[in-house]
């Protein structure tokens, strides 16, 4: 019986030496992307998520950005027709570029009102403008916009790319449920879904137990490790499907249920049904 788990990892290693820029060799590019807005106009953020494990990184302590101006956006702000195509094409060559010259690291895009955005991290800035212009030569029916800025503590990558906790949240959310997809899964329909949560009380365990069964959930097991921060664990079981407004509900009510009383929600476990 195969069980996929939705929750946060953590690893440690070594480093190598890869593009004349160390990274850790348990890095892997881990892309996905959310929507929300950007001076109240609708946003669609992409980044690459891994980076958080390692950011920031000491030896590229340069934002660069490239903005890229649509020629026909919907009234939302959003490319159609063959533009999406063609912005992929354009993608493709600044990061073959970049990442050639300037030993860049793509981290993440933006597409909001119109525009969007490139964002890289780099090691050094000298030529830049000419290796975007390079790039974008080949594109000459687009307007585009380019900057700078020191930032060594990735100010950009963290608190604008990166998603606030619930949406984190979410985000593993779907890339279990897609796991759960492929293998055959079938999300209508219920079954038991596991959840984990830990807390640096016995009390506030014992206080939320007492809540969450009020609203179907079973408490599993009561698990204690002294060397966590968060030492009291919480097994809760709930009969439920594996769509996304269904995962997300469920997820979400024990999330902030557990905010309030300052405890840890550590994912989901569930087994695929697929027949």
């Amino acid at each position: 019986m195969d069980e996929w788990r939705g929750g946060f990892l953590i690893f440690t290693s070594d480093c190598y030496i890869s593009n004349q820029c160390i990274m850790p060799d348990a890095y892997q590019p881990d892309w996905d992307i959310y929507t929300c807005h950007i001076e109240d106009k609708p946003a669609i953020i992409g980044l690459d998520l891994d980076l958080r494990r390692f950011a920031p990184l000491s030896k590229k302590p340069y934002a660069i950005f490239i903005s890229v101006y649509l020629k026909n956006p919907r009234a939302d702000g959003f490319p159609q027709g063959d533009e999406f195509t063609m912005l992929g094409e354009i993608e493709d060559c600044l990061v073959q570029q970049l990442e050639t010259t300037l030993q860049a690291h793509f981290v993440g895009r933006t597409m909001s009102n119109g525009i969007r955005d490139f964002y890289f991290y780099a090691s050094g800035t000298l030529l830049h403008d000419k290796y975007i212009a390079d790039a974008m030569i080949q594109f000459p029916d687009y307007h585009y916009d380019f900057g700078v800025k020191e930032d060594k503590t990735w100010e950009l990558y963290f608190d604008f790319l990166f998603p606030d906790v619930q949406e984190f949240q979410r985000i593993q959310n779907r890339k279990v449920l897609r796991t759960l997809k492929q293998h055959g899964d079938i999300a209508e329909r219920a079954r038991l879904i596991d959840h984990w949560i830990y807390f640096s009380a016995e009390t506030e365990r014992e206080l939320y137990g007492q809540q969450v069964q009020r609203l179907g959930f079973v408490i599993e097991a009561r698990p204690v490790d002294e060397r966590d921060p968060h030492p009291y664990g919480l097994r809760l079981s709930r009969n439920d499907r594996t769509d996304e407004e269904s995962i997300d509900a469920a997820v979400m009510l024990l999330w902030e249920l557990a905010q309030e009383m300052n405890a840890r929600y550590d994912g989901w476990e569930t087994v695929i049904v697929a027949q």
